[in-house]
C-alpha cells in the first residue's frame, strides 16, 4: 500500500516511512495537485482536511480525526489493516521517501560523525538525497513506539 499525506500530517508521513510504507508528504497547498498525484500514482490519500477529503471522488482515502501523531498512526494501521512488520522498519529515507541501501562502514566515513563511525557497524544510505542512517538513540525510541503499536488490539 502506498500513501500520499497532506501538509497537515508531516509527523504521520515520517512514521509511515519508519514502518516501511512508501509515503509521499505533500507540502503544497494545492488540493487539485495532491488529488491528481494520488490518482496518477494509485496512492491512498490521508488527510485531516475535511474539504479535501470530500473532494476525493473515487480515491481511496482516510480522514484523520486524531491530533496526536501516535494515535494518527494507529488510526491508519487499524483502518487499512496494514501490517506492522519489523522486517520493513527503517527501509525508507525519512527525508525523501526513497528506499534505503545498506552500505559498508567505509562508505559512511565522512558522512557521519567520527564517534558514530567508530561505534556502529551497520549503515544505510539514501541513493536519492545521500542521507546516511544508523541505529542511534532515535532508533531505540522508534522501535519502542512500533512495539507499542504491535501490542495494541486492532
Amino acid at each position: 500500500m502506498t500513501f500520499i499525506v497532506d501538509t497537515t500530517l508531516g509527523k504521520l508521513a515520517k512514521w509511515l516511512r519508519i514502518l516501511g510504507y512508501d509515503t509521499v508528504y505533500w507540502r503544497a497547498d494545492d488540493p487539485e495537485g495532491i488529488l491528481q498525484r494520488a490518482r496518477d500514482e494509485g496512492r491512498t490519500l490521508v488527510t485531516k482536511d475535511t474539504k479535501l477529503y470530500k473532494g476525493k471522488g473515487s480515491l481511496e482515502a482516510l480522514l484523520i480525526r486524531e491530533d496526536n501523531p501516535f494515535r494518527q498512526l494507529r488510526e491508519v494501521v487499524r483502518h487499512f489493516r496494514i501490517p506492522v512488520n519489523k522486517g520493513m522498519l527503517f527501509a525508507r529515507c525519512l527525508a525523501c521517501n526513497a528506499p534505503l541501501e545498506a552500505i559498508d562502514p567505509e562508505e559512511a566515513k565522512g558522512g557521519v560523525p567520527d564517534h558514530i563511525y567508530h561505534t556502529h557497524q551497520k549503515f544505510s544510505r539514501c541513493p536519492s538525497c545521500r542521507k546516511v542512517y544508523w541505529a542511534g538513540t532515535h532508533y531505540g525510541h522508534m522501535t519502542r513506539v512500533v512495539e507499542r503499536l504491535q501490542k495494541e488490539p486492532s
